[in-house]
C-alpha cells in the first residue's frame, strides 16, 4: 500500500508545469472534518488567479450509499473566495445550551467558520455528514461536477471509506492541483488527503497547494525548503522533529538519504547531483511523513 501511494504521490508532483497549471482552474475541497457530535466543516479552495463569488456552487451529501442527494441535502453556498484562499463552512451549531442533537460546535472550530450552514435538519442536513457519506461540490449554473469526497453509490460502512472518513480531519495533499470528478472511482483516502487526528482545526483557514508558484514559501507544519531552486545545498525546516530524509529522483529512485536524529532544521547537500526535479521525503518522529517538490539547477 505504501509502495503504491508514493508512486502515486510521485505521479502527481512530477506532471509537466504546463499540466500542473491546466489542472489550477476551478474549485476543489481542501479539507474535510468530520469530529465528535456536530463537530463538522468543509474548507473549499479556490486555486485560481480571480476572485470566485460562491453563490454559483452547492454542496450535496449522499447519504448511507445513495445514488442522488435529495433536495434538502443540497445546500448553496455564499460568500467569496480569494485568489489561492480558501473559505470554510461549518455546521452551524452555535447555541451555548444545546444539547444531544443541537450541541455546539468546539470553540476552536467557531474561531475558524467563514460561513454558517443548515442550523435546521429538518429543513437541510447537507452538513450532516458522519464519514460514509459522499459529498459532492457542484457548480450550478453548469451543474458542473467540481469535487467528489467518497464514491457516490457506495456505503463504505460506519467507519468510513479506508476506516478514516469517520473521526478524522482530512487535509488535501499539497500535489492535488484540482478535483475528483469521477463518481464511481475508488477512493484510495491517503493517495489525496492526510490523516490528522480526530478534532484538529489547526489547519482550517488556510491552504498549501502546488497552483501557488513559490516553491520555497512555508508549507503545513511549518515545512519549508529553501533555496527552491538550488544549486546545491538546501535547508531543511520543519516544526515537528525530524527522524530521517531521503532524496527521490523522477522514477521514485532514492538517491540520497541521511539521519535527522530528531532536529527541526538540517542541510540537505544536493551538490553532486545532476540537474533535473527531485522529491524529498521527510520522516517525522511521530511516524507522519511529508514530501515537497525540490528543483536542482
Amino acid at each position: 500500500m505504501f509502495i503504491d501511494t508514493y508512486l502515486l504521490t510521485l505521479a502527481l508532483l512530477a506532471a509537466s508545469s504546463a499540466s500542473l497549471f491546466a489542472q489550477c482552474d476551478a474549485l476543489f475541497i481542501s479539507e474535510y472534518i468530520e469530529g465528535w457530535s456536530n463537530n463538522k466543516a468543509i474548507e473549499i479552495y479556490n486555486p485560481t488567479g480571480s476572485a470566485i463569488d460562491m453563490s454559483d456552487f452547492r454542496l450535496e451529501r449522499y447519504s448511507n450509499g445513495a445514488t442522488a442527494a435529495q433536495e434538502n441535502q443540497k445546500v448553496v453556498l455564499s460568500g467569496t473566495i480569494q485568489p489561492n484562499d480558501v473559505l470554510v463552512y461549518v455546521l452551524d451549531k452555535q447555541d451555548p445550551d444545546g444539547v444531544d442533537f443541537e450541541a455546539p460546535v468546539w470553540d476552536e472550530l467557531a474561531e475558524k467558520a467563514d460561513i454558517w450552514l443548515c442550523p435546521v435538519y429538518e429543513e437541510n442536513n447537507a452538513m450532516y455528514f458522519n464519514g460514509n457519506d459522499a459529498m459532492v461540490l457542484r457548480q450550478i449554473s453548469s451543474n458542473a461536477v467540481l469535487d467528489i469526497f467518497g464514491v457516490i453509490g457506495e456505503d463504505p460502512g460506519s467507519a468510513g471509506w479506508d476506516e478514516i472518513t469517520q473521526n478524522h480531519t482530512l487535509v488535501r495533499r499539497p500535489e492535488v492541483t484540482s478535483g475528483d470528478v469521477t463518481a464511481t472511482d475508488e477512493f484510495d483516502v491517503l493517495a489525496v488527503w492526510d490523516s490528522l487526528e480526530v478534532n484538529t482545526f489547526d489547519e482550517l483557514g488556510q491552504h498549501v497547494c502546488d497552483c501557488v508558484v513559490s516553491v520555497d514559501e512555508e508549507g503545513r507544519d511549518g515545512f519549508k525548503v529553501f533555496p527552491n531552486p538550488t544549486v546545491g545545498n538546501v535547508s531543511i525546516t520543519m516544526a515537528t522533529p525530524m527522524r530521517a530524509l531521503v532524496v527521490r529522483n523522477m522514477s521514485g529512485l532514492e538517491v540520497r538519504r541521511i539521519g535527522a536524529n530528531g532536529a527541526v532544521r538540517t542541510e540537505l547537500d544536493l551538490t553532486d547531483l545532476a540537474e533535473g526535479t527531485y522529491f524529498v521525503e521527510v520522516q517525522l518522529t511521530n511516524g507522519s511523513v511529508r514530501h515537497r517538490k525540490v528543483v536542482k539547477h
